[in-house]
């Protein structure tokens, strides 16, 4: 046999643990985004990632680690995007649903909400990722206390009363976007919505009602 007809082998690629994981994940949501949650296994996020089967299974342990892992990720990003906005917030109007809209956008879009769901639905452990979630659902509450009471004008709200108000309207937020998230393309067209009005159209209008 030629040189020429010999196989040229593929060369490894050497990546870092957290590179390797990172790759995968990033592959994972791609996926995610085309196809939801049922559509993560591990074949064909390995062709995405261009890693071998036993990489991913070393690195998550099965399909349903991966599908964790990736919503763990989904938490640790919108705790991180939250918080940037949050450290802004003096230099922005305190009626700015900026957070509250940055919110439903992570949590509805990009099948983001469909595995937030399956994790629920399936139990699985976010290990971390409810005590992040947690941590961002604390952090929110104190932008939207001060939208609560800035909304009052010149009315006086009580800490416990702008408190719970603002409990009321972030659970609002997250339960709305999660629904959006899984059943808005099947219900937005049967009450008539299309197009822009489906999607900003109406998060626009529902913004504007959460502090009215």
């Amino acid at each position: 046999m030629s040189a020429s007809a010999k196989s040229t082998p593929v060369k490894r690629i050497r990546r870092s643990v957290a590179e390797a994981r990172a790759l995968i994940l990033n592959a994972a949501q791609t996926r995610l985004a085309d196809v939801g949650p049922e559509g993560l296994q591990i074949k064909e996020i390995a062709a995405i990632a261009g890693v071998t089967h036993s990489t991913i299974l070393h690195h998550f342990g099965s399909a349903e680690g991966l599908r964790t892992a990736l919503a763990e990720q989904m938490v640790e990003k919108l705790l991180g995007d939250i918080l940037a906005v949050m450290d802004q917030r003096e230099q922005m109007d305190p009626n700015d649903n900026t957070i509250l809209f940055r919110v439903f956008e992570v949590l509805s879009d990009d099948g983001n909400a469909r595995l937030l769901a399956w994790s629920m639905l399936k139990g699985a452990e976010l290990e971390q990722g409810q005590d992040t979630l947690k941590g961002l659902f604390d952090q929110l509450l104190v932008g939207v206390v001060e939208a609560v009471k800035l909304s009052a004008g010149d009315m006086i709200v009580k800490d416990s009363v702008a408190e719970r108000q603002a409990r009321f309207i972030i659970y609002l937020v997250a339960s709305t976007a999660v629904g959006d998230g899984i059943a808005g393309n099947y219900l937005a067209p049967l009450v008539g919505l299309e197009g822009d009005d489906a999607t900003s159209g109406f998060r626009d209008w529902f913004a504007g009602r959460l502090f009215s």
